[in-house]
């Protein structure tokens, strides 16, 4: 299948934030208020699943929810003001999180991302489990304490879109902790945001080297690879990423789009079809790589809604002109069929 230069560019126009901050996205809000949502990080870096957190609203009361496999939170229908969260280990009660608020103010559209970091116990003891079941990956995320600021402070500078100050502290937390996969993981996205594909694709495989099983990584990697049009590698990898992760819209657009670009169009139409479900419009470009299955499959109406939609979603959109010609044809083959 030939994919017009245009279509690479709109999803590059999709990344101008972060894969991992693209993974946090969910379906969209139903009532109004914010979303407040992020990660929560075991001591070994690790997602904390099945954490408790706690939210403290900006009228004094708390709601509390439980993290997914990933770590992942979410709250819904959050009203403006600061906000203080917390996270409890279930399975290590003792562990503590890192002071974690945010504001509004500080918010993209109506979410607010707020990541939180468990610490282990203040005091010192015995350990209640057997040193010898310390697994080398978990032994190798023994992140030192500076390095671990740098990277928040790298993700701070991330979020408010000083990338060069972020790209220097994310730098200076990989030269303290080279096994730093989380902090490779961002600066390949700060590289990939500035068309530097080849640095970034190099950043999340070496990401990999210390945890094959880093979803962000694959995902990064993935989306690297669909720029090469290295499609086969591309859907291996965002395949993996699914797998671990798999509520995650932007995977879903990439899925997609790699399985149209190999004529897999059962596969795509899938992957497409979730990606609009769960994401809204976050992956609104989902509706034009459907509109192509479509169209491969002579569903020259369907075809034309699809783009009609996306159109609706995204009138400014720097290919609108041409899509809507493309519409046009469809909808004129639509009606002669």
């Amino acid at each position: 299948m030939k994919t017009s230069s245009s279509s690479f560019l709109t999803l590059f126009f999709l990344l101008t934030f972060s894969v991992s901050s693209f993974a946090q996205l969910g379906a969209p809000l139903t009532g109004g208020g914010f979303v407040v949502f992020g990660r929560v990080h075991l001591p070994n870096g690790k997602p904390a699943t099945g954490a408790k957190v706690s939210l403290e609203m900006p009228n004094g009361l708390t709601k509390d929810t439980i993290c997914d496999d990933g770590g992942n939170f979410e709250f819904r229908a959050i009203s403006a003001g600061r906000y203080h969260l917390k996270a409890v280990n279930p399975n290590d009660p003792e562990q503590y999180s890192d002071p974690a608020d945010s504001d509004s103010n500080r918010a993209y559209s109506n979410r607010v991302q707020v990541n939180i970091y468990m610490r282990p116990p203040l005091h010192s003891g015995a350990p209640k489990t057997n040193a010898g079941t310390i697994n080398a990956v978990e032994a190798a995320q023994n992140i030192p304490k500076a390095a671990r600021k740098a990277y928040e402070q790298g993700l701070k500078q991330q979020k408010e879109n000083q990338a060069d100050k972020a790209l220097a502290s994310f730098n200076q937390s990989i030269e303290m902790y080279p096994e730093y996969f989380q902090a490779l993981t961002e600066r390949a996205n700060l590289l990939m945001q500035q068309n530097k594909i080849s640095e970034a694709e190099a950043g999340f495989a070496k990401a990999l080297e210390f945890n094959s099983r880093y979803p962000g990584a694959l995902r990064g990697l993935g989306y690297c690879q669909i720029q090469e049009k290295k499609f086969a590698e591309a859907l291996s990898n965002l395949e993996k990423s699914y797998s671990l992760e798999p509520e995650i819209p932007l995977t879903l657009l990439l899925l997609g789009y790699a399985n149209l670009s190999l004529d897999r169009y059962e596969e795509a139409r899938q992957s497409l079809q979730q990606a609009i479900k769960i994401g809204g419009e976050s992956t609104a470009r989902a509706h034009v790589y459907l509109a192509e299955v479509y169209a491969h499959e002579k569903k020259f109406k369907e075809a034309s809604e699809e783009i009609q939609m996306y159109l609706k979603m995204k009138p400014n959109s720097p290919d609108a002109a041409s899509l809507k010609k493309m519409e046009e044809g469809w909808k004129s083959s639509a009606s002669k069929k």
